[in-house]
């Protein structure tokens, strides 16, 4: 009788054990499903200016904590139940909340919010100055491949590299967590399927500038257009997000990726620039897919190799 007794109780155990191990999964999810309507602002986040800086900008939910919180922001998307957002320019911006729920991702309407005036001790910093030749420049950047097949710096246009890779790993060669690896697919040997039907050509440039507002303009010779937009550049996070103006890029890759606006500094010094954008629509499962730059000026002093 008391080894039955100590069987019972062993059992109930394990199952107090199991209820509670699932717990935490099932919790994460939420306790119910938020319509779009419900995370709007005031009622389910909070947007305030910094009283000293007025271009930090402070974003708070109030939904419980219990819910994973996206948003969507003019410094591109992130998680977490606050967003810090420091914006250099004047101008109106959006953001948007998101969460997961027990039927999926739900996001709620835009919000917009007003910066009255322009702040330089954000763009005070060496990769505004480097990406754009500093206040009152711009700087052109060219995919490194052109008409002849010639690569002048990196060994193709375009690498691969896991969703994890960052500047950290790129940049600074530390060794991360995570899906962290690279492929530098040579154009010798991969043009011929690398960028599909166009294959080498003179691609065009990014000229990025700082003349009243952060501005970007795309010239896509594979396409035939121009595109005339401005970014944000996150100094901390060494991330790039472009509106109305897409990374420039090959035809052939345009279906896999969905945010093309949205990308990483993998590694940038005054002549090399490589910025990654996630492919997130692919057969193939998603990746990084870095595609490399070099300066003008690099371009029009190059010389091959003897």
């Amino acid at each position: 009788m008391k080894k039955n007794t100590l069987l019972y109780s062993f059992i109930a155990m394990l199952m107090l054990l199991v209820a509670n191990g699932c717990t935490p999964d099932e919790y994460s999810l939420g306790e119910k499903d938020y319509s779009q309507e419900q995370l709007a602002e005031g009622s389910a986040y909070t947007i305030e200016h910094d009283a000293s800086n007025p271009n930090i900008v402070y974003v708070k939910s109030l939904v419980p904590s219990s819910y994973q919180v996206l948003w969507e922001s003019p410094q591109g998307r992130t998680q977490g139940s606050d967003l810090t957002l420091k914006i250099p320019f004047a101008g109106n911006y959006k953001v948007r909340m998101g969460v997961q729920t027990r039927g999926g991702i739900v996001y709620g309407p835009e919000t917009t919010f007003t910066i009255d005036n322009f702040y330089a001790g954000f763009i005070d910093d060496p990769l505004w100055n480097t990406l754009t030749g500093g206040v009152g420049n711009s700087k052109k950047w060219y995919l490194d491949v052109d008409e002849t097949s010639t690569c002048r710096y990196f060994a193709g246009p375009m690498y691969f590299y896991g969703t994890a890779d960052n500047w950290n790993s790129v940049m600074l060669g530390e060794k991360i967590g995570g899906d962290s690896w690279n492929w530098s697919a040579d154009w010798a040997g991969n043009g011929s399927w690398l960028f599909g039907s166009t294959g080498a050509m003179d691609y065009g440039y990014m000229e990025f500038g700082l003349s009243g507002n952060a501005t970007v303009k795309v010239v896509d010779n594979a396409v035939g257009k121009t595109y005339n937009g401005t970014f944000q550049l996150n100094t901390e996070k060494h991330t790039i997000s472009m509106t109305d103006a897409p990374v420039l890029h090959d035809p052939s890759h345009d279906a896999i990726v969905t945010k093309w606006g949205e990308a990483r500094i993998l590694s940038m010094d005054n002549d090399h620039l490589q910025l990654a954008v996630l492919r997130d629509n692919s057969s193939e499962g998603p990746c990084l897919l870095s595609f490399n730059f070099i300066s003008e000026d690099y371009k029009k002093n190059w010389t091959p190799k003897k």
